[in-house]
């Protein structure tokens, strides 16, 4: 017995060699039967003689015979339709039809969020920006990306939170500092949760009770108020103070008053001072109580774990927990300043016992993130995994994972071919994309061919990117550094960005650039009079004119008034037995034995802008009230007075010391001259005053240009103007314009690189393109295939900025991509049944074959059955019957029962003798009229409808109203190791005058 048993598939994708041949070599399976290749890059399929081609235009089903014996249409049923080329009953996938009445959505939308929440929160705990997620969302539906994007973002913003504010508690816990330093994410809160956690500390360690009501911080605040105040006052719990809460906050805090602390009723404190110092307005520092004579105060060396204060001349103790001296583990100690060092208290954790899904941490229990600890039970392949509060839950992914090519469709949950046509970009200019199941092709287009145009995928405006088959905002800001230059700020904008000048900077309309502003020049500063406004970059600064009055002297490197030394500069009058002492902006003169000043003494009185010291009392009447010649001399602009002091000479008491347009002024110790008319920066005065002109700082040399800027005056100042090509840069000095990262790809055509140059640029044509002359900017293609011969072994195409070597059909590119390899296609596509008999290849091609008794049909792949009883003569006994069979023939030979003889004009048929019965022959009536012998070839698992198939009809005479059919099985001839068949094979449909043979069930592994 033979079996006969057919198997289609489809070739995905086929290499680019056979874009040149037409479609139906390129797919051989596009039609049933014979395809052909028509002008315009199309084809037609045609069907072999006794077929017709169905509604597809592809398919070709047999034409039914005017009897309609063998072909009988079917009737399925419900969830069934007929397949008019198999004359089978196929199932009808309603999720495609659409007449499925499913709920579309396979996972509520809160799960598809939390899922996203999820990933948001892994992304912000690995301390990533949030604006940087780039993950794929391929398990999301396309209609939830945004969704599933903002979700993200807040979640993954709510893990920084959740961090900067368990290290602001942490920093609190350790006496460290609440402002965090840098540009952190959530850093508003680290602060915020530091300042609270401190204050629960304070609160805490005082003895009060915690709660504060009516009062509240608000949510999230109040609970970590709660924490760190119920934290170091509960026992058991995190321990901050060694043990010791039972005592005082002085004892608590050793340096919470620089002198002596004392604990008082209600959990409180106060300060107090040793004998000679007094409580300053903080009611914790301590001064020194100054004498009456202003004593100076010798300096102290504090020492180590001190340090001097310059304002109480106290050593003082360094809080090296604020400081950053501490040596503390953060993670495992607190560190607790001591007075002249500190100590590092180990963190005491409480045994705690958690349910499941929980672990203690920081002296609680906290939820154990199961799906990103990869403690959970999910089947990652076809789960996603769900993290709850002590538990998870393993949920069905929303999509299938589908083949290479392929896309999973949630509303129908199969599988669907991706139109790679329909993405921007899948084929090369001149090109043309043709999609085919799981894969595409790239044809050249050939002139004068029609091509359908392929879909363009809508581009996003400018200022966003297509993110997953969404437009998003691009941060303009977060990819360029470069988007604004250093005296701007960045703000970025939905679709763009915008560059705000940056404070002291204004947006120059000429240049478009950001320049200094003259604080100075426009009067925008906050100096005082006797200051003077000295423009910076970006900001001024004020320098102090006036002097600092008699007995003091500007210090030009601070700006102070530092007190003169009269003793030492010679500028006293003391006279033995009298000696000089120096006091802030004076000098006294006192006896050289043990002399206790009076009660009322002579003290000289001096004004200055910084310090003011007036002591009123009655002039010390020397015994010598002139001046004596022997004093040593006044320093420049002084003189001695009747008491042989010296006192300020008024220059401007005499004439001629300013112009007239000018006022003298007197100062101590000298003179200025101030113009009478007042111009701003940048201009002067004229001789007569009345009129403010322009200062060319260019000319006068005032101007202060780099070597290689050039100096250009304008109305009230000037500008430094650099070469053409550069720009002034941080240092004040010209820098090239990178011309090629500021404007990027608006400088050169877009096929060529922009290559910066100092001063200007030059275009550089990319690899495939050149140039016809150097000063040429468009660079033009180079054909390869024209250029250089013998490039490509089989076909050379030219393309766009490059070229491609193709094969001729049947051939392959091989690893070089030169020279071609021939393709066995019946190894390649074995699969795919190119023969149906036997497969031979050709060099380029291949050729089908057929075994003895078949013969190649017309499409050249097919095996057609010969028929041996109809092409030669064969069985040729006289009541032989020839029977065809697959490949071969049968010869049966007829042997009619006793009184039957063969018929004459049917071979297959033996007809009684004698028609003629006596009356009441029963027997004789009953005997068939003839005996037909049928021969039907029969090939195994031949598809069988559940009322069976027909195999042929008997049919009587039509004068007869009733006739009876019997069915018996005779006898079984079938192959030693055949299974034979039996009754149950076959049944009979009887009608009036006429019946059918029908076939039940097929036989698998023999013939009937």
């Amino acid at each position: 017995m033979r079996a006969a048993t057919t198997s289609k598939q489809k070739v995905k994708s086929y290499s680019s060699e056979a874009m040149m041949s037409g479609l139906c070599d390129q797919f051989p399976t596009i039609c049933s039967h014979v395809c052909e290749n028509i002008e315009g890059g199309s084809y037609v399929c045609k069907c072999h003689p006794g077929f017709e081609l169905l509604d597809d235009k592809k398919t070709c089903a047999p034409v039914a015979d005017e009897d309609n014996e063998a072909i009988e249409q079917k009737i399925c049923e419900k969830g069934f339709q007929r397949n008019a080329r198999t004359d089978e009953c196929e199932d009808v996938n309603e999720c495609e039809t659409g007449e499925a009445t499913c709920d579309a959505a396979p996972i509520a939308i809160g799960q598809i969020l939390s899922l996203c929440c999820q990933d948001g929160e892994e992304w912000g705990t690995q301390n990533r920006l949030c604006s940087t997620y780039n993950k794929s969302l391929e398990l999301v539906p396309a209609g939830l990306h945004g969704l599933c994007l903002s979700t993200i973002e807040i979640c993954c913003s709510k893990q920084h939170k959740i961090y900067q504010c368990t290290a602001g508690q942490i920093a609190a816990r350790q006496g460290l500092s609440c402002s965090l330093k840098g540009d952190h994410s959530g850093s508003e809160f680290y602060t915020d949760c530091c300042e609270a956690c401190k204050i629960g500390l304070v609160v805490g360690s005082s003895a009060n009770k915690c709660s504060v009501e009516p009062f509240s911080f608000g949510s999230p605040w109040d609970e970590i108020y709660d924490a760190c105040c119920n934290d170091i006052k509960t026992e058991g719990e995190i321990i901050l103070l060694g043990g010791h809460d039972e005592q005082g906050l002085c004892d608590q805090f050793p340096t919470i008053c620089s002198h002596v602390c004392e604990n008082i009723e209600g959990g409180s404190y106060v300060c107090k001072c040793h004998p000679g110092f007094e409580l300053l307005d903080d009611k914790k520092t301590c001064a020194p109580v100054a004498d009456e004579d202003n004593e100076a105060i010798e300096q102290k060396i504090c020492e180590k774990g001190f340090q001097r204060n310059a304002r109480t001349d106290e050593c003082e103790d360094v809080n090296e927990c604020e400081t950053g001296e501490a040596t503390c583990d953060a993670a495992r100690q607190i560190c607790r300043n001591s007075r002249g060092g500190y100590q590092c208290v180990d963190i005491i954790l409480p045994d705690i016992a958690c349910e499941p899904g929980y672990q203690p941490k920081d002296g609680k229990c906290e939820d154990v993130n199961e799906c990103l600890e990869l403690l959970d039970a999910c089947d990652r392949e076809k789960e996603h995994c769900l993290n709850g509060r002590g538990n998870y839950t393993c949920l069905p992914k929303a999509v299938t994972m589908c083949r290479p090519g392929f896309a999973y469709n949630v509303s129908l949950s199969v599988c669907q071919d991706v139109n790679e046509c329909d993405e921007e970009g899948a084929c090369d200019q001149g090109y043309q994309c043709v999609n085919i199941e799981g894969s595409y092709e790239c044809i050249a287009v050939v002139p004068n061919y029609q091509t359908t145009p392929r879909r363009k995928t809508e581009a996003c405006t400018p200022g966003f990117r297509r993110h997953n088959d969404q437009c998003v905002d691009i941060d303009e800001c977060a990819a360029d550094r470069n988007a604004c230059d250093s005296n701007q700020v960045c703000t970025n904008e939905i679709g763009g960005f915008r560059c705000d000048c940056k404070i002291g900077f204004i947006l120059d309309a000429v240049t478009n650039a950001c320049v200094d502003i003259n604080e100075c020049q426009v009067n925008a500063h906050e100096c005082l009079e006797t200051q003077r406004c000295d423009n910076t970059i970006g900001s001024y600064t004020c320098i102090r004119l006036q002097s600092c009055g008699t007995g003091y002297t500007l210090n030009a490197e601070t700006g102070h008034c530092d007190d003169d030394d009269e003793c030492a500069l010679g500028r006293h009058n003391c006279r033995p037995p009298f000696e000089c002492f120096n006091t802030k902006g004076s000098f006294r003169c006192r006896q050289r034995s043990k002399y206790q000043p009076p009660a009322h003494g002579f003290t000289s009185t001096s004004t200055s802008t910084s310090t003011t010291t007036s002591t009123t009392a009655q002039p010390y009447r020397a015994r010598y009230s002139s001046y004596q010649p022997y004093l040593p001399p006044c320093g420049i602009g002084f003189e001695r007075n009747t008491l042989g002091a010296c006192v300020d000479i008024d220059e401007c008491a005499g004439t001629g010391r300013c112009q007239r347009h000018q006022q003298c002024i007197n100062t101590n110790g000298s003179y200025r001259c101030r113009d009478l008319l007042t111009c701003p920066v940048g201009f002067r005065a004229n001789d007569d005053a009345t009129e403010c002109l322009d200062i060319d700082e260019c000319a006068t040399g005032e101007a202060h240009c780099a070597s290689d800027q050039t100096c250009k005056n304008k109305q009230g100042g000037y500008v430094c103007v650099c070469p053409p090509g550069h720009m002034i840069g941080r240092n004040q000095h010209c820098e090239d314009i990178d011309e090629c990262a500021m404007y990027g790809t608006k400088v050169c055509p877009h096929n060529s690189d922009c290559v910066n140059t100092i001063g200007s640029y030059r275009c550089d044509c990319t690899e495939g393109f050149k140039k016809h002359s150097p000063n040429e900017m468009l660079c033009t293609d180079v054909d390869e295939c024209k250029e250089i011969p013998g490039l490509c072994h089989q076909r050379c195409l030219n393309y766009w900025g490059s070229y491609r070597c193709g094969c001729n059909p049947g051939y392959r590119l091989s690893y070089n991509n030169r020279t071609c390899d021939d393709v066995d296609e019946c190894e390649e596509y074995k699969s795919t049944n190119l023969c149906v008999g036997i497969c031979e290849n050709t060099p380029g091609s291949y050729a089908c074959s057929c075994p003895p008794g078949y013969k190649l049909g017309s499409d050249g792949r097919s095996c057609i059955d010969i028929d041996e009883c109809q092409t030669r003569e064969v069985c040729n006994g006289h009541h032989d019957v020839c029977t065809n069979i697959g490949g071969s023939y049968r010869c049966t030979s007829i042997e009619c029962p006793y009184g039957y003889r063969h018929d004459a004009d049917r071979r297959n048929r033996c007809e009684r003798i004698n028609r003629y019965c006596n009356v009441g022959d029963i027997e004789c009536l009953r005997r068939p009229h003839s005996y037909s012998y049928n021969f039907l070839t029969i090939v195994s698992n031949i598809p069988v409808p559940p009322e069976g198939r027909g195999l042929f009809t008997l049919a009587g005479p039509q004068q007869f109203e009733l006739i009876e059919f019997d069915l018996k099985l005779v006898s079984v001839d079938a192959a030693p190791h055949v299974r034979e068949v039996d009754m149950y094979y076959f049944s009979l449909d009887k009608k009036t005058n006429e019946a059918q043979l029908n076939l039940k069930k097929a036989s698998k592994d023999h013939r009937i």
